[in-house]
């Protein structure tokens, strides 16, 4: 009779988690297609720690800006021009310029074109480094291409989680600024929401990838020269965003 009721209750047991197990991988796959998941993925990378970095970065006041690419295309012309998510990011850079001018370090292949649409909006005396590849070299070639201890940093909300961490690394702490990314959240249009959703499962991905196994394509800053920073890549090609 015992071993009856055990059985009993094992299987209420099983009936009931797999239930709840169920639902919550229903409720999952719905949210994917509201803001919901992308915003609480991105209120949880807001709550990360960084890495320990030096004293004098966690007291010092950012005095620069640093604007990762993120990504370059082609126009109907087949001249390549920035995609959405650089442009955007260059947008904010001169927004917050005006705000409070301070120089602005351009990291990535795409910093010659971010330099030029942000000097065909007024702004000039540009930083550019032009060699990394990667957010882990965007960190290491900016902390080797200027000396710096605190930066506001111009990413978007997915990215910036994984960048912040990079820049700490480098001994660079960072006060975010978000740039919008190009498509919005909107609880009227699933197929909207659901490429937040995918942007924001690559972010988890890519953070857990960096602190678990550090990508190993991530060149050192003396694996590049000085000149090569400052060397424009004439035949970038195509990149998806970072």
């Amino acid at each position: 009779m015992r071993s009856a009721e055990r059985m009993v209750k094992l299987f209420r047991i099983i009936n009931v988690t797999f239930l709840l197990g169920s639902t919550s991988v229903i409720l999952v796959l719905i949210s994917l297609f509201t803001p919901l998941f992308s915003q609480a993925v991105v209120y949880v990378f807001m709550l990360l720690p960084l890495p320990s970095m030096p004293s004098v970065a966690k007291s010092s006041p950012p005095t620069a800006y640093v604007v990762l690419g993120g990504g370059l295309t082609n126009d109907h012309n087949n001249q390549i021009i920035l995609n959405n998510y650089s442009l955007n990011r260059a947008r904010t850079a001169a927004t917050a310029y005006h705000d409070l001018p301070l120089p602005i370090v351009l990291s990535g292949a795409e910093a010659p074109w971010l330099g030029q649409w942000l000097i065909e909006h007024g702004i000039d005396g540009l930083i550019s480094e032009n060699a990394s590849m990667n957010t882990c070299e965007n960190a290491r070639f900016t902390a080797k291409r200027i000396p710096l201890h605190h930066v506001y940093l111009i990413t978007d909300g997915y990215h910036m989680a994984r960048a912040r961490r990079q820049f700490a690394l480098n001994g660079i702490n960072s006060t975010p600024i978000e740039a919008p990314l190009p498509v919005r959240r909107d609880w009227m249009k699933p197929a909207q929401n659901l490429s937040h959703s995918r942007r924001a499962v690559y972010e988890i991905a890519a953070y857990l990838r960096d602190v678990i196994r550090p990508q190993i394509d991530c060149r050192h800053a003396n694996d590049v020269t000085s000149e090569q920073l400052l060397t424009p890549r004439g035949n970038a090609a195509k990149t998806p965003e970072q």
